[in-house]
């Protein structure tokens, strides 16, 4: 069973979580796939990852791009604190960053996949959405696992499954929900798990004092309507 989650944004509380449920849940291998650092600037999910060692396999992300090549824009500098999120890091952490790929394709069982952040087109920087046609993009394996738009989904197109895994730490659908994917890599079989972050949003927020209310005014997003299944935390 394999784990797979996306857009922690510093959120490690979250991070933490999620890996949590998805260990209760029988992942035993993790991918993470980018957006570690940005809006809250943290450099506490790196430092989760690095913890995990062997077990997590990462992507790297838009906001790490943007870090490692010091591509700052200034007219979002105080939503992004990509700034300060680079005046806290190490030799060690940038380095670290660097090594992740913008993209791994694996056979499993149940078939190839693909990993990435973005999409099939443009692995870091571009977003799929629910409502993308998919037709634009070729793909040869049977899976294809994105993050980037914080928003999950599953859809079949063309003999291959699109999933999105939504955000572990920064949702932008129901900001209360953190949003994970469970990966049966021997039949195929893909979960949505939605889980309560609302005592981890609190706890990473307090711990900077630096999130710009735009972020918090996502955390305080509801809706009825979303995608998954709301689990225990």
């Amino acid at each position: 069973m394999i784990g797979i989650l996306s857009d922690a944004h510093g959120n490690r509380p979250a991070f933490d979580l999620s890996i949590k449920i998805l260990r209760h849940h029988g992942a035993e291998k993790f991918f993470f796939l980018g957006d570690a650092v940005g809006y809250i600037p943290t450099l506490g999910v790196i430092s989760a990852i690095q913890e995990l060692g062997a077990a997590i396999s990462c992507i790297r992300g838009n906001h790490e791009d943007i870090l490692i090549k010091e591509k700052f824009d200034p007219s979002r500098e105080a939503v992004y604190q990509h700034k300060t999120t680079k005046g806290n890091m190490n030799v060690n952490s940038r380095d670290f960053v660097i090594t992740w790929p913008t993209e791994l394709s694996l056979e499993f069982k149940a078939g190839n996949a693909l990993f990435i952040h973005g999409s099939p087109r443009d692995h870091t920087y571009v977003y799929v959405y629910a409502d993308t046609d998919l037709g634009v993009f070729s793909v040869n394996e049977q899976f294809v696992f994105m993050g980037n738009t914080h928003r999950p989904f599953i859809r079949q197109h063309k003999g291959s499954t699109f999933i999105n895994t939504g955000s572990c730490g920064m949702p932008r659908d129901h900001g209360a929900l953190g949003s994970i994917v469970l990966f049966n890599d021997q039949t195929g079989h893909i979960r949505i798990l939605r889980f309560d972050i609302q005592r981890e949003i609190q706890e990473a927020v307090e711990a900077t004092g630096q999130v710009h209310p735009s972020v918090k005014n996502l955390f305080n997003r509801r809706t009825q309507k979303f995608e998954g299944e709301v689990v225990d935390n």
